[in-house]
């Protein structure tokens, strides 16, 4: 199985796995800051490309657009910015129509209404008003490593990672880490559904002291 064959698999399984699941399991990869725009009701996974910005100049992020294959999810270290908001809703739409899966940003984005309005899975640090606009500065970097940090959590994010993302929150985990943890993910997957729709039924039903 080579390497694409690997990426597909594991996105495909991780899918159906809740990212509270594998924070039952590790914190590797986890960005604690990084929420959804809007409510993401499944699991989102995909390829991650990054992107670096280095100023307000943030043409890389068009770039990175068009470079990515479908189902990738885009990954913008935009500190640098401050609170400046890099992505937005006419981004989004054409993240929509490049049918990527998602996007990360390491900052701020903007336009979070009509985000929620096109239902595509935006996770950020934060909402701004303050946006960027075009400039010459120095030229942001695709596919360089990401070093995000936050208090005492530091993750490296590379180009070929997987994110795993939903309403909970954002893992972003190496290849190697994604295949480790998967069967334990599964097994532990299973087990709390099981268990949940078991009282959740009881619950609807008015059966619950048929349980204990």
């Amino acid at each position: 199985m080579d390497d694409i064959d690997i990426i597909d698999t594991l996105i495909e399984n991780y899918t159906g796995i809740a990212t509270s699941t594998i924070g039952h399991l590790t914190e590797v990869g986890y960005l604690p800051d990084i929420k959804a725009l809007s409510s993401c009701t499944h699991t989102v996974a995909g390829k991650v490309v990054t992107v670096i910005l280095n100023s307000d100049n943030t043409e890389v992020i068009n770039q990175a657009l068009i470079q990515a294959q479908p189902n990738d999810v885009l990954c913008i270290d935009a500190q640098v910015l401050g609170i400046k908001a890099c992505w937005g809703a006419l981004r989004t739409c054409a993240a929509i129509y490049e049918k990527l899966a998602g996007v990360i940003v390491i900052g701020q984005a903007t336009d979070s209404l009509q985000i929620q309005q096109l239902g595509f899975p935006v996770f950020a640090q934060g909402v701004s008003a303050v946006t960027t606009f075009k400039s010459h500065e120095a030229k942001g970097v695709l596919g360089a490593d990401i070093r995000y940090r936050f208090g005492a959590q530091s993750s490296l994010i590379r180009s070929g990672d997987i994110a795993i993302m939903d309403n909970d929150g954002v893992f972003v985990l190496p290849l190697e880490v994604a295949q480790q943890l998967l069967h334990d993910c599964q097994d532990k997957h299973q087990q709390d559904e099981t268990k949940f729709r078991l009282f959740f039924d009881a619950y609807k039903n008015n059966q619950l002291d048929l349980l204990f």
